[in-house]
């Protein structure tokens, strides 16, 4: 009787125990699909902001490009000042 009560308290620990182990294998299976969820989440960060670090310097290239279109423009609208103040003499002349 001692034998069997014994055996029945080790088969139901051992399904305990067994039933442990599932629950411990399924949390690990989902912590590891987790895992892949955060690692795929960073990837598309990265390349979020690899995307906005290239507009970024795109910005700044255009704003390279029109501040030199800005200095360009101010040149030539003080050459242009400066023939209207200044007309260039000589170029009616006639040579003798």
């Amino acid at each position: 009787m001692v034998n069997q009560k014994q055996w029945a308290a080790d088969q139901q620990e051992m399904q305990q125990l067994q039933q442990a182990q599932q629950e411990v294998q399924a949390a690990h299976q989902l912590l590891q699909l987790e895992n892949q969820e955060l690692l795929e989440a960073e990837q598309q960060l990265q390349s979020e902001t690899q995307q906005v670090l290239q507009a970024q310097q795109q910005v700044r290239q255009e704003q390279q490009d029109v501040q030199l279109a800005q200095q360009i423009l101010q040149q030539a609208q003080a050459v242009a000042l400066n023939l209207q103040n200044n007309p260039l003499q000589g170029s009616n002349e006639v040579e003798e």
